[in-house]
């Protein structure tokens, strides 16, 4: 599925040469022409939803620091496919890694560590996994990062997600985890 650019060789060119320049008027005509490809390129590679969304945003972000550096601005049409691809191979080769916690252990039997508290924080506990469970694998990885204090950089390194994508993608899994129908319900009751 090639990108097959609408505009001339000579316009792409010029679009390329504005954006290097930071004319946001050239991103956005560039956004515009090879989006809905490099969107299906991504669909094409059975990605989720949200996966599609992030290896497209990648492949961006990816442009943007690397736009200086193309050799031949009229060939951008291959580079945005074969960083695309690449984005969306890297995804589906991420694979689930569980970060082991141990249980806390309860200090005593002051009323506040009393067995029915216990009983609740095990179900909410429980109730948080599975909606968890149903977040895209980069996604549940991020979201156990972010619970562990993990830093930006810390973040970055193991899931290779640039920096600038960590707030949108944490605020795609807040998203979707309010919408989970045993936290909702869990969120009303409490």
């Amino acid at each position: 599925m090639p990108l097959s650019p609408r505009p001339q060789q000579a316009d792409v060119t010029t679009l390329v040469h504005a954006a290097r320049r930071s004319d946001e008027h050239a991103w956005t005509q560039l956004h515009q022409e090879f989006n809905p490809t490099l969107r299906r390129i991504a669909r094409s590679r059975g990605l989720s939803s949200p996966d599609i969304d992030d290896a497209v945003q990648n492949t961006w972000i990816k442009l943007h620091v690397c736009i200086d550096s193309i050799r031949e601005p009229a060939a951008i049409a291959g580079w945005l496919e074969t960083t695309v691809r690449r984005e969306s191979l890297r995804l589906l080769q991420t694979h689930v890694r569980e970060i082991p916690t141990e249980e806390p252990k309860p200090s005593g039997d002051s009323p506040q560590n009393g067995p029915e508290v216990r009983l609740l924080e095990r179900e909410r506990r429980a109730v948080l996994t599975r909606a968890l469970a149903t977040l895209p694998d980069r996604q549940r990885r991020l979201m156990a990062l972010i619970a562990h204090d993990a830093s930006y950089e810390q973040i970055t390194a193991t899931l290779h997600m640039p920096a600038g994508s960590i707030g949108p993608i944490r605020s795609r899994c807040i998203t979707r985890l309010r919408r989970h129908p045993e936290l909702l319900r869990l969120l009303t009751t409490a």
